[in-house]
């Protein structure tokens, strides 16, 4: 898969473009299947299946102090994006020009960049200035311009609209395996390795501390049966989230033991893929009570391995 990072004329090397658009945040069911149809219909007509999406949320430039969690990374995405048999990726910051587009003048980019046989998009898709671009506007656009619109229906998955704000509901309720349903996938947050306080490798179970970018869906505090991917390996791994109030915590910290690991992860970027929330979190009236209760979770973890 070729990702690209600006919008070029690639119309004139691939003759046979179909085009999924939408913001993809979080590339679930509803999402896989919009992206699964463009590709199709791609090989249909031996094309080149293309995403054009963007690297930032539209609201973070639009209404910052309404912008949604991130749920997954960029680098990630793309990983997601080149599973599903997508040729090539056109992931842009969306800017402040961006949001000054007309409907008419993103159609324009369209054809002048890509000139697509097919454009792919879900039911509340909207593009141009303050979101007047509706999919019925750009399947008008489309008997102008010669490409068809393809509209995929809302996904409902056991009664519930699979969308990117349920997701981040259940994330922030701890409730990782519902997310899970919806996403496809077990939710995962990646960060690089940092110094904590040493507590947990003084109780017997040393922890890697994540650092994660305040923009991240991040799970509510408790203790999570997890795995770990770290230089291609997978480790079992118990996770924290919280601010350890037996210690009289005040931030908030991401701690993830990794089982029978010992070597340094300072430093180092790791994975952690979230299983099922095991508890809430706790104070505990001493350090014995705590390490009883890790001892506990571990075993508990394991049934989710």
């Amino acid at each position: 898969m070729q990702i690209f990072t600006t919008v070029d004329k690639l119309c004139d090397k691939y003759p046979n473009i179909t085009v999924a658009l939408g913001t993809f945040d979080g590339v679930h069911l509803g999402h896989q299947k919009i992206i699964g149809k463009a590709v199709t219909l791609a090989k249909a007509i031996n094309g080149t299946s293309v995403v054009f999406t963007f690297s930032n949320h539209p609201l973070s430039i639009v209404a910052p102090e309404r912008c949604p969690s991130q749920i997954i990374t960029n680098e990630y995405k793309a990983d997601l994006l080149r599973s599903l048999g997508v040729d090539i990726l056109i992931n842009i910051p969306f800017t402040s020009t961006l949001l000054k587009y007309s409907p008419s003048e993103f159609i324009h980019l369209l054809q002048t960049n890509l000139k697509p046989k097919h454009v792919v998009v879900g039911p509340n898709y909207s593009f141009g200035y303050k979101c007047v671009g509706n999919p019925d506007l750009l399947a008008k656009a489309g008997q102008k311009e010669n490409f068809e619109v393809e509209v995929h229906p809302a996904v409902y998955l056991d009664g519930d609209l699979v969308s990117s704000t349920l997701i981040r509901k259940f994330i922030a309720e701890g409730n990782v395996s519902e997310s899970a349903r919806l996403l496809g996938r077990s939710f995962r947050l990646k960060g690089e390795v940092v110094t904590g306080d040493q507590r947990g490798r003084m109780l017997g179970f040393p922890t890697a501390n994540l650092n994660i970018p305040d923009n991240f869906a991040i799970p509510n505090n408790g203790v999570y049966a997890v795995r770990t991917y770290f230089n291609h390996l997978t480790y079992n791994s118990i996770a924290n989230i919280g601010i350890n109030p037996t210690f009289q915590g005040i931030n908030r910290h991401i701690e993830v033991h990794l089982l029978e690991f010992n070597d340094n992860l300072y430093g180092k970027t790791i994975e952690v893929e979230f299983l099922e929330k095991i508890r809430p979190e706790k104070t505990f009236s001493d350090i014995h009570e705590l390490v009883k209760q890790i001892k506990c979770d571990i075993e508990v973890a394991f049934k989710y391995y």
